[in-house]
C-alpha cells in the first residue's frame, strides 16, 4: 500500500546508481512503494546498492502491461526522468525474486544508461526547482481549499487526507502527497514528474483535483438518483402492503379475489381451450401490481368472462295455447309469423335441442315487426333484448374491440347476452337493411357468422378471445327492404314478408290497442269517450296513408288530447263523428282515391303497389293527328315506359283482330298519361291496363269503370304474374270497385286470404283478349265526356 513518509533527510547522491525499471507505476519523491523484482541482473544491481549507498534510480517503462508481453524491456523503453529512491528493506521471496521497499527522495535525469558486466546503471543529475515560496503560496492555498471542499462533501480520498494535507507547508511534499492519492495513468504521472517548475506542477495538480471533484459530484448525483428510485419503489411496496392489509380487513383482499376467480372458473361450462386461456389470464393478474394499468385491463376482462351466462338458460314455455293467447293479445293479424312461431314450439314439444329459427321480418314501417319480436319472447318465456344496427359502420360493433385498445369492449351481441342474463334469449336485430360499411370494415360481413346456425355455436368476439355459443339464441331481424342486403346474408335467414294492414285490420287494431292506450295517456280512463268504426275509418282514409298504424296512433292520440283540453277548459267531453273531425284534426291531408265511376273512352282503372299499401291509378290515353309517335307522361320509370311500348306493339300486331285500320297508327300520335305527375311511378304491372286504354281509343269503345286490373303483358299477349296482390285487392275494395282482373298465375297468393276476397269478384286471366272481352264495352254505350 502506498504511504507517505514523513520528514526525510536528503542523503548525498552518487553520480552513478543502479536502475530499477517499473511497470504501470511512476514513483514520486517521498512515496514509499514495494517493488517485486525477478530479473537477476536488476537483483544483482540492487544488492550492490544495498551494500553501498542504498540508492537506486526508478525509471518507468513506456510499455504498458499486456502489450508485447513476450518482448523484454530495453533501455530505449525507459523514460529519461525518474526518481532517486533509497532502499528501506529487502525480502527474498520463496518462489524466486525479491521484494524491495523503496522511498522516493528526489527527481533525477538519466544522462546515460550504462550496461556493464550485465548490470544496469545510470549516470544521473539531480533536478531541482527554484520557485520561491511566495509564488507558490496562492497555489497551495487553492489546493488546500479544494481539499477542504472535498472533505466537506464527504468525497475524501482517505479518512485522514484532509487532516494530513492541512498540516503540510512544503510545496514538494504537498504535491507528492496528493499525487500519491490520485488514480493516474503512467503517461499522466510521468508528465507530472517531468514538470520543470513547481508552479506548473501545482497548477496541474489543481486541475486534476477539480476533475476529481466533478467526477465525484456526477457519481453522487447518480447514486442519489438511484437511491431516490429505490426509495420510491420501497415506498410504493410499503404502501401496497398497507393497502393489502386494509383491504384484507375490509374483506377486499386481492389474494382472496384471485382464489374466488379460480373457483368461479371451475363452475363455468367452458371448453378446455377456453378454460386454459381464462386461467392463464388469472395467473397473469396474480403476478401484476394491483394498481398497474395492465392489471385493470385484465381484471375488467375477467369480470366480463364471469358476468356472461355461460351455462344459464331459461326454460321455454311450450304451451301452444299460452303462445297463441300472447301473440293474439299483442298483435292483430300477422298469421304467417304467428304460425311459424307455433310451428317451432310444436317441434320443441316433440324434440329437445332442435334447430333454432333465424327469422327476418320484411315490411313497411309501422307494421309491428319489432314489437312482434318482443311478443315472441314473452310467449316463449325467454329474456329479450334489441340490437339496432341502423347506421353502424364499424365491424368492432359486432365483433368487439381487441383488448390492446384503450376502452375496449365486447361487441353489441355479447353485451346484450350479458344484459339478458341467459345464453338463449330472443335477440331482435333491428334495421338490418340500414347497416353501413367504411374503411373500418363491413359489419354485414361480420353478421354472416352470427346468423349462420352452423357457425354461431363458436362465435368469436375479439374482446373475449374465446368462443361463445350463440346457437341457442333466437335471432329475429327486421328490415324494410331486402334490396340492400347481400345475397349470402339473405340466404342465412328465413324471410317472412309482413304486408300492410287492411282497413278492417286497422279498425280492429285501433279498437283493441290504440284507443285504450291513447285514452290512458290522455288521462281520460274514467271518461266514456269512444270512437265508432265510421270515425276510425274516416281517420284512416283521410288522415293517414301508410301500411302500418303509427300515423293512425299519432292521429288518435291527437284527437284524445283535444278532448282532454276541452274537458279542462269547459268541463265537457266532445263527441267525435265523421262530420266534425276536420274541426279537431284540421283539413283532410288525403282525399280518397279518385276512380272512374263512369265509363269513358281511353280511361282505365289500374292497381298499383306502394310502400304504404295499394292504390288506384288512372291511365289515360288519347289519339291525335300526327306521325305515329308515342308520348308518355306522368314521371314514368323505364320499366313502365317499356310496358307501354310493348302494349302498343301488341295492338299494332293484332290490329286486324280488333278491326283497326292500320293507317291509324301511321297518321296519328298516341299520348298516354298517368295522373299525379309529381309522383314517380315504375313497374311492369300496368301492361294490360295500358293495352286496354290504347285499344279503347283505337276502337272507340269505352272501358267499363266497374273493373280494375293489374298484370304484366308480353308480346305474345300473355298476362304475367305481378306482386302486391293483397294490397291491390284492398285498394279496389276501399274504392268500391266490384270487379278485379288478376293474372291466373297469382292465384296462389290468395291462399289463406279467403276472408279478404269473399265480397269481391276476382277475374283470373292468362291472355290479353280475355281482359279486353271483359272491359271493352260496345261503342253504342259510349258516354260523352
Amino acid at each position: 500500500m502506498e504511504t507517505f513518509a514523513g520528514k526525510q533527510v536528503d542523503p548525498k547522491i552518487p553520480e552513478i546508481i543502479p536502475i530499477i525499471p517499473t511497470m504501470d507505476v511512476v514513483i514520486f519523491p517521498h512515496m514509499i512503494v514495494p517493488l517485486l523484482v525477478v530479473d537477476e541482473k536488476i537483483i544483482e544491481g540492487i544488492n550492490n546498492a544495498a551494500n553501498g549507498s542504498k540508492l537506486v534510480l526508478l525509471l518507468a517503462s513506456r510499455k504498458e502491461v499486456g502489450e508485447n508481453e513476450d518482448d523484454a524491456i530495453g533501455t530505449d523503453d525507459l523514460y529519461s526522468i525518474g526518481t532517486v529512491a533509497t532502499i528501506m528493506r529487502m525480502v527474498e521471496m520463496p518462489e524466486g525474486g525479491i521484494k524491495v521497499l523503496v522511498q522516493g527522495i528526489c527527481k533525477a535525469r538519466a544522462l546515460e544508461i550504462i550496461t556493464k558486466d550485465a548490470l544496469l546503471n545510470a549516470r544521473i543529475e539531480k533536478i531541482t526547482m527554484t520557485d520561491t515560496p511566495e509564488s507558490l503560496a496562492p497555489y497551495i492555498k487553492s489546493i488546500k481549499d479544494l481539499a477542504e471542499q472535498i472533505a466537506a462533501s464527504g468525497q475524501s480520498f482517505s479518512p485522514d487526507f484532509h487532516m494530513i494535507l492541512s498540516k503540510l507547508e512544503n510545496s514538494d511534499k504537498i504535491a507528492d502527497f496528493i499525487l500519491s492519492h490520485l488514480n493516474l495513468t503512467v503517461g499522466q504521472a510521468q508528465t507530472l514528474l517531468e514538470k520543470e517548475s513547481q508552479i506548473e506542477l501545482l497548477s496541474e495538480i489543481y486541475q486534476l483535483l477539480c476533475g476529481e471533484v466533478e467526477a465525484s459530484e456526477i457519481q453522487e448525483k447518480i447514486r442519489n438518483s438511484a437511491r431516490d428510485s429505490m426509495n420510491k419503489s420501497q415506498k410504493e411496496y410499503y404502501l401496497r402492503e398497507q393497502l393489502k392489509a386494509i383491504k384484507k380487513e375490509l374483506g377486499d383482499d386481492v389474494d382472496e379475489d384471485i382464489d374466488d376467480m379460480r373457483k368461479k372458473v371451475s363452475g363455468l361450462e367452458l371448453s378446455s381451450e377456453s378454460r386454459k386461456e381464462v386461467e392463464r389470464q388469472i395467473s397473469r393478474l396474480e403476478r401484476m401490481a394491483p394498481d398497474s394499468m395492465e392489471a385493470t385491463v385484465t381484471r375488467n376482462y375477467l369480470e366480463w368472462i364471469f358476468a356472461l351466462p355461460w351455462n344459464i338458460e331459461t326454460e321455454d314455455n311450450l304451451d301452444l295455447n299460452h303462445a297463441k293467447e300472447v301473440l293474439d293479445v299483442d298483435h292483430f293479424g300477422l298469421k304467417d309469423v304467428k304460425d311459424r312461431i307455433l310451428d317451432y314450439i310444436s317441434v320443441c314439444n316433440l324434440r329437445q335441442n332442435g334447430s333454432v329459427p333465424i327469422l327476418c321480418f320484411v315490411g313497411a314501417p309501422g307494421t309491428g315487426k319489432t314489437s312482434l319480436g318482443k311478443s315472441i319472447a314473452r310467449s316463449l318465456g325467454r329474456s329479450y333484448f334489441r340490437v339496432s344496427l341502423g347506421g353502424i359502420k364499424d365491424e368492432a360493433e359486432i365483433r368487439g374491440h381487441r383488448r390492446t385498445y384503450v376502452g375496449a369492449m365486447p361487441g353489441r351481441f355479447i353485451q346484450g347476452i350479458r344484459k339478458a342474463g341467459t345464453c338463449n334469449p330472443v335477440i331482435i336485430i333491428d334495421e338490418l337493411d340500414k347497416i353501413g360499411s367504411d374503411f373500418r370494415g363491413d359489419p354485414s360481413a361480420a353478421m354472416l357468422e352470427i346468423l349462420d346456425p352452423h357457425q354461431n355455436k363458436t362465435f368469436y368476439d375479439n374482446y373475449l378471445g374465446i368462443p361463445f355459443d350463440l346457437s341457442k339464441t333466437i335471432f329475429i331481424a327486421t328490415a324494410n327492404t331486402l334490396d340492400t342486403l347481400s345475397e349470402p346474408l339473405r340466404d342465412r335467414m328465413e324471410i317472412i314478408h309482413i304486408s300492410g294492414y287492411t282497413l278492417e285490420e286497422k279498425v280492429a287494431i285501433a279498437n283493441q290497442h290504440i284507443i285504450k292506450r291513447a285514452q290512458r295517456e290522455a288521462g281520460l280512463e274514467k271518461q266514456n269517450l269512444k270512437l265508432n268504426d265510421g270515425v276510425i275509418s274516416a281517420i284512416i282514409s283521410n288522415y293517414t296513408r301508410e301500411s302500418g298504424v303509427r300515423q293512425l296512433e299519432r292521429t288518435i292520440k291527437k284527437l284524445y288530447s283535444k278532448a282532454a283540453r276541452a274537458l279542462v277548459e269547459t268541463g265537457k267531453i266532445p263527441q267525435f263523428n265523421v262530420k266534425n273531425l276536420d274541426k279537431f284534426l284540421g283539413p283532410k291531408p288525403y282525399i280518397a282515391d279518385v276512380h272512374n265511376s263512369q265509363s269513358y273512352i281511353g280511361v282505365c282503372n289500374g292497381l298499383a303497389w306502394t310502400s304504404y299499401g295499394g292504390e288506384i291509378i288512372k291511365i289515360e290515353a288519347v289519339l291525335m293527328p300526327g306521325s305515329g309517335k308515342l308520348t308518355l307522361t306522368g314521371q314514368l320509370g323505364d320499366v313502365m315506359k317499356e310496358s307501354a311500348q310493348a302494349a302498343l306493339s301488341y295492338a299494332r300486331a293484332h290490329a286486324k283482330e280488333f278491326n283497326i285500320n292500320h293507317d291509324l297508327f301511321i297518321q296519328n300520335d298516341i299520348h298516354i298519361h298517368v295522373p299525379a305527375g309529381a309522383v314517380p311511378k315504375d313497374g311492369p304491372s300496368a301492361g294490360i291496363t295500358m293495352l286496354s286504354a290504347i285499344l279503347s281509343i283505337l276502337t272507340d269503345c269505352p272501358i267499363d269503370a266497374a273493373y280494375a286490373m293489374t298484370g304484366e303483358l308480353n308480346l305474345q299477349g300473355e298476362v304475367m304474374p305481378i306482386g302486391g296482390v293483397k294490397e291491390k285487392i284492398l285498394a279496389a275494395k276501399r274504392n268500391g270497385l266490384s270487379h278485379v282482373i288478376l293474372p291466373t298465375r297469382n292465384q296462389n297468393d290468395l291462399i289463406g286470404l279467403e276472408d279478404l276476397v269473399k265480397d269481391i269478384d276476382l277475374i283470373w286471366v292468362s291472355k290479353a283478349d280475355e281482359v279486353l272481352s271483359k272491359v271493352l264495352m260496345p261503342s253504342k254505350k259510349i258516354a260523352l265526356v
